[in-house]
């Protein structure tokens, strides 16, 4: 009896697995277009939607941003980075010399208000890469005291290691206004 009940468990057990397995299998299938009307992805078209712990570390990375003080930040990185700015600045090196840099532009305000509108993170399932995009808005206060804002776009990229090694930026001056409402 006590044989009968130990297979009758590992059997629902394994079939529980299973089920999980097929779930998530079924979740993590890609929703490729299957029209691309001419257009080939020069990265790719194949994403679904990742765990949610890399969009945690960008928003760490905001938020040490909005405090000035990035140091906390050296090891949400990995050992070189490039970053791709919104001025068109890119910036391939060490990460400790990058750093330094940005800790010095982000020193040279008085202060910095953070908000998050969106944020979520991906897996490219063909290239199978980590990448978190947030969007947002900044309001910066200079040292002169002159108050400036803007609307942000970051695309974020993770090595293997659960490190940044990769970022996108593009900006819009000024806050952009909420969308309109959906209509029915």
């Amino acid at each position: 009896m006590k044989q009968i009940l130990v297979a009758v468990f590992a059997i629902s057990f394994m079939a529980c697995n299973n089920e999980k397995a097929a779930d998530v299998a079924a979740e993590a299938k890609a929703n490729v277009p299957t029209n691309m009307y001419g257009f080939t992805p020069g990265y790719s078209a194949s994403f679904v939607m990742d765990d949610a712990t890399n969009t945690e570390t960008v928003l760490a990375l905001w938020e040490d941003w909005k405090k000035g003080d990035l140091s906390p930040s050296r090891n949400r990185f990995a050992d070189s980075l490039s970053l791709s700015l919104a001025d068109g600045t890119n910036m391939v090196g060490l990460t400790d010399t990058l750093l330094k840099n940005m800790q010095a532009y982000r020193s040279s305000f008085k202060g910095m208000e953070i908000a998050v509108d969106a944020i979520f993170a991906v897996k490219s399932t063909d290239k199978d890469e980590d990448w978190v995009t947030v969007w947002g808005t900044e309001v910066q206060t200079d040292m002169n005291g002159k108050v400036d804002s803007i609307s942000i776009q970051e695309t974020w990229r993770f090595n293997k290691a659960g490190k940044v090694d990769l970022m996108f930026q593009a900006v819009r001056k000024g806050i952009l206004p909420p969308p309109p409402a959906p209509t029915k």
